[in-house]
């Protein structure tokens, strides 16, 4: 090859590089472009309620107190002290979409009732029962780490009993059609959970109330409820359904001051041995640690043909 020929070569590459980094400089100056417009949020997807946090996506969901009937009043007056009259009905139960164990979703109807308007207290507990398990202690905090048994004892112990699985959706409820009774997103004005609790419980009462009028139905401490666990509800309409005769574990709702934004759905449910007052943390393979999370504490219930007798 003639050294002219060479010459030649050796330019043409010069010009191809020079093109190559010309193509570049373009592209990155239309992208770094592109990237400046600006975005209108308006158009952006609002994210899902499980992510959403306190300060950003609050939703403006008002509501009113269920109001009494006045043919209910005469009843409503008799809820003993601390408790709030619930006037039973019929509701959609559980959730197609979430969890395998909160399906199918069926109808079920529930008798009038009383419920405690707030979380069983430290102090309250500490007089019936003479001492306190609880972790994070405080006279107006949510007695915690009790078992099923000593909530069932204290309850006894007091003339009340656990309200069963059906009872606690339709209190929580608050009749209304959403993740939350108070609508589709979290909202911290209503609830302690992990973005706003500073990682502990706090005193019952807080919170904003549901339509019930009951406080901490999500959020601060899990509550038993007096069901046996079974991994699927059943089909069909039911009347004031109890669960399984008999099972290895109880069902626990609500949600704990240190469960997520999802954790606190209505329709939420896990369960726990009887005997459990925590759950325990397991690892990826399997191993129980010695450590505890996910606080358990209850609030009593009453039937009203109990009361008004």
């Amino acid at each position: 090859m003639a050294l002219s020929d060479s010459i030649s070569l050796f330019k043409i590459a010069k010009i191809m590089d020079s093109l190559k980094n010309i193509i570049f400089y373009f592209f990155f100056i239309l992208i770094l472009a592109c990237s400046s417009e600006e975005v209108n949020n308006s158009d952006l997807p609002a994210p899902d309620g499980d992510i959403a946090t306190l300060d950003n996506f609050q939703e403006s969901f008002n509501f009113e107190a269920i109001t009494i009937a006045p043919e209910d009043e005469v009843i409503a007056n008799k809820a003993p002290k601390g408790m709030v009259f619930i006037k039973g009905g019929c509701f959609v139960l559980g959730n197609n979409y979430a969890q395998v164990d909160e399906a199918p979703e069926h109808e079920a109807c529930v008798d009038d009732f009383y419920l405690d308007k707030y979380e069983v207290t430290q102090a309250r507990w500490e007089k019936i029962m003479g001492f306190n398990p609880s972790k994070f202690i405080g006279s107006d905090k949510p007695v915690e780490q009790v078992t099923f048994y000593d909530a069932q004892e204290f309850a006894e112990n007091t003339g009340c009993r656990l309200p069963t699985e059906a009872e606690w959706e339709y209190a929580a409820r608050g009749h209304a059609d959403a993740r939350y009774f108070w609508g589709n997103m979290m909202n911290g004005e209503y609830a302690w959970f992990e973005d706003n609790s500073t990682a502990q419980t706090h005193a019952v009462g807080k919170t904003k109330p549901n339509q019930f009028g009951v406080y901490d139905m999500m959020g601060n401490v899990w509550e038993w409820v007096a069901d046996w666990y079974d991994a699927a509800y059943p089909r069909g309409k039911q009347v004031n359904p109890t669960g399984v005769k008999k099972g290895d574990f109880k069902v626990v709702r609500g949600g704990a001051f240190d469960s997520s934004a999802g954790g606190l759905r209505i329709t939420n449910r896990t369960w726990l041995h009887p005997k459990n007052k925590v759950f325990p943390k397991v690892t990826t393979h399997g191993q129980v640690m010695n450590e505890i999370y996910n606080y358990v504490g209850f609030r009593c219930a009453q039937s009203v043909t109990q009361v008004t007798k």
